[in-house]
């Protein structure tokens, strides 16, 4: 029997995060690496990537029902469950001939594991005092990326001893027995659902607010900016060939020292004091993967795919782990609804991953390699000077403000 406490601790979220950290990285990881090697080229496998971050960008309109019915956590099993069965079905469709049917069932996938990633953030804000929210914004992302990195090369490893249908199955196992820790918090039972026009009227309202505020106005503005995306981690896998990088090396580089890396990045986020504003730390992190970027241009040898993909991880480490403390502090004290205000924002995230990565593959038909690699990392740099633009023209005009009233 769990014992149950009304105040988890914040690294409870880094477990509870897993469905989502194993089935993004598998999809980010494994997936294009072993479609390449499978013969799918790498813009189709691009354009693939890109359609699978659709349920990101639509949860809204089913994530909501997380925070009616039953609790958070049961959602959070529930969602988890849904996933591993869509994972176990996929694997033994890894290859050209089943592309499309292979895209349908992990859109399928991401529509489950939706479920996991609203209840776990939901939790977060409701379960949470305000102190313990930016730790355990960090510790989610250590173990969704971390997790999902360390996921993916034992994928990798499992891929070349065993059938494909046995590692799914290993894989769907491992998904979901995570989630039974989410059983150890006191969540109250849910009350009454809400009509839907008063619910709908409530969500109106609470919009409204944060849009005419103007911190969080320019706070969901970057959220869809395409600055932090970590586009390019998905795309990594299946342009290793071209750095001389065997499967093993991508096991490693991409997923056991990915891990490490990824997590570490994360955890960086718990040394930014709370009180620095969360959208200068946000595009500073974008500019860090941005520079990340630059290694992987100087020569297409191993030890640079090496030196540069582990770069690039550590700096989307905490990129994404200042994306979830950047959403936390745009909800807010929102209990009934944290779920779905979670669900919100994180949709709003999502539209410039998907975008990038679409941007991504065209770069790379144009312009290979280095076509690709370039249009990620300019995109952090251009939202990054237009950043320090604004911040520059609103410093001179405060500047000729005081000069006024002295």
């Amino acid at each position: 029997m769990l014992k149950r406490t009304p105040w988890p601790q914040p690294w409870l979220f880094a477990l509870l995060i897993l469905p989502l950290g194993i089935y993004t990285g598998f999809i980010w990881t494994p997936l294009p690496f072993l479609l390449s090697t499978a013969g799918v080229t790498v813009d189709r496998i691009a354009h693939l990537e890109a359609l699978l971050y659709l349920p990101p960008v639509l949860m809204f309109l089913w994530a909501p029902l997380v925070d009616i019915k039953f609790r958070r956590r049961t959602w959070l099993v529930l969602g988890a469950v849904g996933t591993s069965v869509c994972v176990w079905v996929a694997f033994p469709l890894i290859n050209p001939e089943h592309v499309q049917a292979l895209t349908a069932v992990l859109l399928c996938g991401g529509v489950a594991v939706a479920f996991s990633m609203a209840s776990c953030g939901g939790l977060m804000v409701a379960q949470l005092s305000t102190s313990d929210q930016s730790k355990a914004a960090a510790w989610n992302q250590a173990g969704q990326l971390g997790g999902g990195a360390l996921a993916a090369s034992a994928i990798l490893w499992l891929c070349a001893h065993l059938s494909f249908v046995a590692v799914g199955f290993l894989v769907a196992t491992g998904l979901v027995l995570p989630t039974f820790a989410s059983l150890s918090i006191a969540e109250a039972t849910p009350g009454p659902v809400p009509r839907f026009h008063e619910r709908f009227s409530r969500l109106k309202a609470e919009g409204l607010a944060i849009l005419r505020t103007p911190e969080r106005r320019w706070s969901v503005a970057l959220l869809i900016a395409p600055a932090c995306t970590g586009a390019a981690q998905s795309l990594l896998p299946a342009i290793a060939t071209s750095y001389h990088v065997s499967a093993e090396g991508v096991a490693w580089t991409n997923g056991l020292g990915g891990g490490v890396v990824l997590a570490s990045g994360s955890m960086l986020g718990t040394l930014i004091p709370g009180h620095w504003d969360r959208r200068l730390t946000y595009v500073g992190a974008g500019l860090l993967n941005g520079l990340a970027v630059l290694v992987l241009l100087i020569e297409k040898e191993t030890s640079v795919y090496f030196v540069g993909t582990l770069l690039y991880l550590a700096t989307e480490g905490l990129c994404w782990a200042r994306f979830v403390a950047l959403v936390v502090s745009i909800i807010g004290a929102r209990g009934a609804d944290a779920g779905t205000w979670y669900s919100l924002l994180v949709c709003a995230g999502a539209i410039p991953q998907a975008y990038v990565t679409w941007l991504d593959g065209t770069g790379y038909r144009h312009g290979g390699v280095s076509g690709l690699l370039w249009t990620d990392g300019s995109v952090n740099f251009a939202v990054f000077a237009a950043v320090a633009c604004v911040l520059a023209v609103r410093r001179i005009r405060l500047g000729r403000t005081r000069k006024r009233q002295s």
